[in-house]
């Protein structure tokens, strides 16, 4: 529904009964220090102080205007609006850091919102898809705006507020009423599926009383910014609040000329965790119990809370969702915010019931737990658009270019929306591309991972090698023990989908031209993958660090034959990976042994104080390695949105 303001000056009568704030509205001026909290009643007054993503507080005490030369009083009549410009968690008008700057949005100031799709009443339904604010903490993920006080309003006085007709499809905003609840004010209005559908107010009107008191105002956004074109929303919002007398006409002052004032808004991004980021919980699927054993031993060892689901066809975690966050500023330095799981855009079967967002929906969206999907159309894409292959390089400066959240890692393939949504987040963009189509499933988790470092980037690279792992069979023949077996008492499938024994020695191995060949092709694809990334990056050799295995041939495309070691999860200073089932050298198994001595030790001063990580085994292999994938296929970790400031860092 979009109003004209014509239309709307004639209707300012029928909407009395929703005016003004909890404040006093006969105050002569507006109150200097009334407060909006998280968790207190009513609006504070016009005039003073509201916490960004709170719920209402006191009113204030009443002010004396300046006098003017003949001792009166000078008329409050101005249009003001006031937004948490300065990103202090509060809205105070009476800050010229957030008045100052309201109208611009930079990586020094700007006020933002939080794109509102989690589900606070917990009712299974998007808190933005539904039309109320369903109670304080859904109230906590509104981000405020005020529009101050003109007590000396004549009668008859009207306001118009206004917002850009992209935004108002793409935003709801709400105004407190005098009962302390929340009424549709402009923007987005009703229940619908998306911006495109959705019935919008792009102009309110507000009453005399209204403008006398002031009103709360209290913003979401419906989606996260999705592209950087010209045509698509820009992610901001422009609100403008202008002033009119009886008859219609500006209500102009010496100090506010123009009877109006704006300020700008901007959704926060949604940011994808990596590696480096603090977890608290890591999921699997229950279909391997010696995957979800060896997963609980290390995600307990990390102080992670490991669980698992067995009611989805899917046993590959962290391929049909991907998990990442958002947040605005909070008072005193914190920050409010979600965590948001990003759905794949299909299904192991056709059909809605097997869409990834629709077990989100019934399984991941909850109070602080968003969901989300970015697809145009539902099941499009294939493996490639799988999350395994979309990953996060560590945060890295190189030259002019930084990245303090780290910077996307995406595969071959992957739907232009996807990636389109990557760079329009602008603060781990734009997205560094390496070519994966030569594998078979197609993931650059399958190739490289990021690990923990006592260095002064913080961080290293694991890469793939099957140069290394072919030199380690050599080596061992050399020193004797090619007779010496692995994969013992571990079964493959043949070409004809038969499971067979897949116990082979080390001299057996070395005389496969097949796998020796396969192998030599693959590292052709690593090392331009990795130059790619250690060109862009800037990484020295000694930052970078082999993972031994070879590779096999299944069709057109290629798949660890080794256990893919690389392919692991990482857990603060823990790292559970595949366990290689290598040969057994002098009561060890020497693939387990270089990796412990290389990643456990303090040799390439990994984790946290330099050290080593901590190396956990998980067996993958009849469940997941011969299926072609590892651990961090099957898993899945996030965390609480971390204080890591997006806004000082936007691209």
């Amino acid at each position: 529904m979009k109003h004209s303001k014509t239309n709307l000056i004639f209707l300012i009568g029928a909407l009395g009964a929703l005016a003004g704030c909890g404040g006093d509205d006969t105050a002569a001026t507006p109150p200097p220090t009334a407060t909006v909290g998280a968790g207190g009643g009513g609006a504070g007054g016009t005039g003073g102080v509201v916490g960004a993503g709170g719920a209402g507080g006191a009113g204030g005490e009443g002010g004396s205007g300046e006098a003017g030369a003949a001792g009166a009083p000078i008329p409050q009549i101005f249009a003001d609006i006031a937004v948490d410009a300065n990103r202090d968690g509060l809205v105070n008008p009476d800050d010229p850091q957030d008045q100052d700057a309201e109208d611009e949005w930079t990586d020094k100031h700007g006020a933002s919102f939080l794109a509102n799709i989690d589900d606070d009443d917990d009712d299974g339904v998007r808190d933005v898809d539904d039309d109320i604010v369903n109670g304080p903490e859904d109230e906590a993920d509104l981000a405020r705006a005020l529009l101050k006080a003109s007590p000396d309003a004549p009668d008859g006085a009207t306001g118009l507020f206004t917002v850009d007709e992209r935004a108002a499809k793409n935003v709801r905003i709400w105004k407190r009423a005098e009962d302390g609840s929340w009424v549709p004010f402009a923007g987005s209005v009703g229940v619908c599926k998306g911006a495109s559908d959705c019935d919008f107010i792009q102009e309110a009107a507000a009453t005399t009383e209204e403008l006398r008191a002031g009103l709360e105002l209290a913003i979401e956004g419906r989606s996260f910014r999705l592209s950087l074109a010209e045509s698509a929303w820009a992610g901001s919002v422009q609100m403008t609040w202008s002033l009119f007398d009886v008859e219609g006409n500006p209500l102009a002052t010496e100090g506010n000329p123009e009877a109006a004032d704006k300020a700008t808004m901007r959704v926060a991004p949604w940011v994808l965790f990596g590696n480096l980021d603090a977890f608290d919980h890591v999921k699997s699927d229950s279909v391997y119990s010696p995957l979800v054993k060896g997963v609980k031993t290390a995600a307990q060892k990390a102080g992670i809370k490991p669980t698992t689901y067995k009611n989805w066809n899917d046993r590959w975690t962290q391929d049909f969702y991907q998990t990442g966050w958002t947040t605005i500023p909070a008072p005193d330095g914190a920050i409010h915010g979600m965590r948001i799981g990003n759905a794949r855009p299909w299904g192991r079967e056709n059909g809605d019931q097997y869409l990834p967002y629709t077990w989100l929906q019934k399984n991941y969206l909850a109070p602080d737990k968003g969901i989300l999907k970015v697809y145009k159309k539902a099941n499009t894409g294939d493996t490639f658009d799988s999350h395994g292959n979309h990953d996060l390089i560590p945060p890295y400066t190189n030259g002019d270019e930084k990245y303090p959240l780290g910077r996307i890692l995406i595969g071959s393939a992957i739907l232009k929306e996807t990636k389109d949504f990557y760079n329009a987040q602008q603060v781990q963009g734009p997205y560094l591309p390496v070519k994966t189509s030569w594998l078979v499933v197609g993931h650059i988790d399958e190739v490289a991972s990021f690990v923990p470092a006592q260095t002064p980037r913080g961080w290293k690279m694991l890469i793939a090698s099957n140069t290394r792992a072919r030199n380690m069979f050599e080596q061992l023949e050399k020193e004797g023990f090619g007779e010496q077996p692995m994969f013992v008492g571990k079964k493959f499938y043949n070409d004809k989908d038969a499971l067979v024994d897949a116990e082979i020695s080390v001299s057996e191995t070395l005389k496969r031209a097949d796998i020796m060949q396969w192998s030599q092709e693959a590292q052709v694809e690593i090392d331009d993958i990795r130059e790619t990334i250690q060109e862009a990056v800037g990484l020295s050799d000694d930052e970078i660090i082999e993972v031994p295995f070879l590779t096999e041939a299944i069709g057109k495309g290629k798949v660890a034959w080794q256990p893919g070691t690389v392919n692991a999860l990482v857990m603060g200073d823990h790292i559970a990976m595949a366990d290689p089932f290598g040969p057994v050298i002098e009561g060890a198994d020497h693939f387990k042994k270089d990796l412990e001595e290389r990643l456990g030790t303090a040799m390439n001063k990994l984790g946290s104080e330099g050290q080593g990580l901590v190396v956990h085994w998980v067996d993958d292999w009849t469940g997941y390695h011969i299926n072609l994938g590892e651990v961090h296929c099957a898993t899945n970790p996030e965390g609480p949105p971390p204080a890591k400031l997006w806004w000082t860092v936007v691209r």
